[in-house]
């Protein structure tokens, strides 16, 4: 007899609930769950195919060992062996920082696996830390410590109560937001743009979240930076800031440093930088002095450009120059109601200085735990880095210069995979463990909840039992540090423990109990507000001009592109990055590059044809769709294939000198019909 169980989704940051159908250990459906406070019945594509993820054809049902090019299955006790003596081994010879580990979005999503990747690399003592964040978003806890002192601050959109929502270079209809997640997020949108309440999204391409808004600017790729900057200059020339909250709240030097680096930016020049019409930007900035206050996302369409530090320190300027941040109608700073980050947390008077970088590529400052992605192949080339353990990622199909990316992991001395089914990454692995897919396992959001549109969080059970020899990832980590004699676990857990066990561990400092969590599936707080300014500013003021980022501002025409064809990236409804629902997903969704009418017909290219896309690093092919709905400067693509891996035009050496990112988005290219 087939039951059905209430949980959430955990394929991205929007945590819809779900209500899964089982017949013994068969998936039968996944459907939204109707009586979800956020979701309310909605979950896309990727959510209802979590039946056919977790009986993928290529699920990894045992451990693997490599020998020379074939496949061993064994026990769990002989691969932990077997993956601990190479650990041991380049420890002892090479010492602690030999020994990496990638942290990638699935591992993310898994809030025990996540925890317990992070205890691992730091019971082994390695400074080898990398994570999805340096692929994708790096800007954002760069912004937050250089103005704040702490780099954890996650501004979340008031949605009840702002009256002005932009959305700039996100798609949250497809993408379902960007460190703010939107579940049900065609009903959010409409409801951002009833009357009085303006929604205004800015993308170089129309998408599917710009029809839903009350007004769309498609400025060139690249170059969003100059509305935020027009903005922010507007502001300071006519005087409408809100001078009491910043004459409380900012350091009247930093005022004036930022009305004497904008003073040119009018709208005539921002009109000029993005080719959008000027009536359109004064329009914006009526809007903005309309509402008073703001509430501004900003997506991975600037987060992964070489302007994206400037871009989101400006979104951040504009917030606290209208009394935005921390305040009812603007944004909130969501602490986490499993972490509560805000309950022990003290000002830092000192301002941010980074840490030393990797040792092969010294130009590369460290601002936080973990080194840029950019710099692994160089690592292993230099000889630095000699094993690495993945933890839930694909970084053969997510970092810069594949065929690189692909020979440096293949000549580590161990490449141990933690993962669900096959992938790229795992084709080059010595060492496959399999880990439980989301509905195999009890979750916590974790790290998550502090995405969320209001201050909650929830549980999810486990719906069937691991497929095969699958573990838990919390599992799989602590049992390698308990074999290194490095073990992690605080008591009374042990490897014998339950995922529920550890989720109670993690909850122990949560909001509310966890038991009333895991009875009631969702609970829900009141929005936290003013302790930011409270207990994180310190002497209450924002670093509002870091020098830092007013020196990439004043080299802004180095980062903005040049004229010419210009590659972007686009977010797909099927697919997470890599993750595929199933073998034949890839062949639902087509990887297609989108085309404006106008640049096709210049190039000599139609509807359908098979085209060769160039950039000074490296070339991918694929085909070709036409489309009114983007800038004609954009050759817009999906990321996340093998076939037609955009990473083949991305390079590690041109990266962001702050952050250590990899420019992916806005870059220039060529394009030409593939000839046969």
């Amino acid at each position: 007899m087939a039951d059905e169980m209430r949980g959430f989704c955990r394929f991205c940051i929007a945590l819809c609930g779900i209500r899964v159908t089982v017949d013994v250990d068969r998936v039968v459906s996944v459907k939204g769950d109707p009586d979800h406070p956020a979701s309310r019945g909605y979950t896309c594509a990727k959510g209802r195919s979590l039946g056919q993820w977790h009986h993928h054809p290529d699920r990894i049902l045992a451990p693997r060992l490599r020998h020379d090019t074939t496949w061993q299955d064994v026990s769990w006790a002989d691969a932990s062996a077997d993956a601990t003596a190479r650990i041991r081994h380049s420890i002892d010879t090479h010492g602690a920082d030999s020994v990496g580990v990638y942290i990638g979005t699935a591992a993310s999503l898994d809030g025990a696996g996540k925890w317990a990747a992070e205890q691992f690399v730091r019971a082994i003592g390695s400074r080898s830390k990398y994570s999805a964040i340096s692929i994708d978003t790096p800007c954002k806890p760069l912004v937050s410590q250089l103005m704040s002192g702490f780099a954890g601050l996650v501004p979340v959109i008031d949605d009840q109560r702002c009256t002005l929502s932009v959305f700039l270079g996100c798609n949250p209809v497809v993408s379902h937001g960007h460190l703010n997640g939107l579940p049900d997020p065609v009903v959010r949108l409409r409801q951002m743009a009833t009357v009085p309440r303006e929604l205004w999204v800015i993308d170089s391409r129309l998408t599917e979240s710009s029809r839903l808004a009350t007004r769309a600017l498609m400025p060139r790729p690249g170059t969003d930076v100059a509305i935020v900057a027009y903005l922010v200059g507007e502001l300071l020339r006519s005087g409408a800031w809100d001078r009491d909250d910043v004459s409380a709240h900012v350091d009247p030097d930093d005022v004036r440093t930022l009305a004497a680096l904008l003073d040119d930016w009018t709208v005539e020049h921002a009109a000029e930088v993005t080719g959008c019409p000027t009536a359109d930007l004064s329009d914006l900035f009526a809007a903005v002095l309309r509402h008073g206050r703001i509430s501004m996302q900003t997506g991975t369409g600037t987060t992964m450009s070489a302007v994206a530090n400037v871009t989101e320190w400006l979104v951040w300027v504009l917030h606290v120059l209208t009394g935005s941040y921390d305040r009812p109608g603007g944004m909130w700073f969501h602490p986490g109601v499993l972490r509560q980050v805000h309950t022990d947390i003290r000002p830092d008077p000192a301002p941010p200085t980074p840490k030393a970088g990797p040792r092969s590529r010294p130009e590369m400052p460290v601002w936080g735990d973990e080194y840029p992605c950019a710099a692994l192949a160089d690592e292993v080339e230099a000889g630095n880095l000699r094993v690495l353990v993945v933890f839930g990622g694909n970084p053969v199909s997510a970092f810069p210069n594949t065929a690189r990316t692909r020979a440096a992991l293949a000549e580590l001395d161990a490449l141990i995979v933690l993962d669900v089914v096959d992938t790229d990454t795992t084709a080059l692995a010595t060492h496959l463990l399999p880990t439980t897919g989301q509905l195999e396992r009890a979750d916590l959001p974790y790290y998550y909840d502090q995405f969320n549109l209001d201050c909650s969080t929830q549980f999810s059970p486990a719906f069937v039992s691991p497929v095969g020899e699958a573990r838990s990832m919390w599992w799989i980590a602590a049992q390698l540090a308990d074999d290194l004699g490095v073990g992690f676990l605080p008591a009374p857990l042990t490897t014998d423990s339950t995922d529920v066990d550890v989720l109670a561990v993690l909850a122990g400092r949560a909001a509310v109990p966890f038991e009333r969590i895991r009875h009631d599936r969702y609970v829900a707080e009141a929005p936290v507000f003013g302790w930011v300014h409270e207990r994180v500013l310190p002497e209450g003021r924002w670093r509002l001009a870091p020098s830092e980022i007013v020196a990439q501002m004043e080299r802004w025409r180095q980062l903005v592109p040049p004229p010419g064809l210009l590659a972007t990236s686009r977010r797909q409804l099927r697919q997470l990055n890599s993750q595929f629902p199933t073998a034949t997903g890839r062949s639902s969704q087509h990887s297609v590059a989108l085309v404006h009418p106008e640049t096709a017909a210049r190039h000599g290219i139609t509807d359908g044809d098979a085209v060769v896309v160039s950039s000074p690093y490296g070339t991918m092919r694929t085909t070709v769709a036409l489309t009114a709905d983007l800038h004609p400067d954009s050759v817009c693509l999906p990321h996340g294939w093998t076939e037609a891996n955009v990473s083949q035009l991305t390079s590690e050496l041109e990266v962001d000198e702050l952050t250590g990112m990899v420019v992916q988005t806005a870059i220039p290219v060529t394009l030409r019909r593939d000839e046969p």
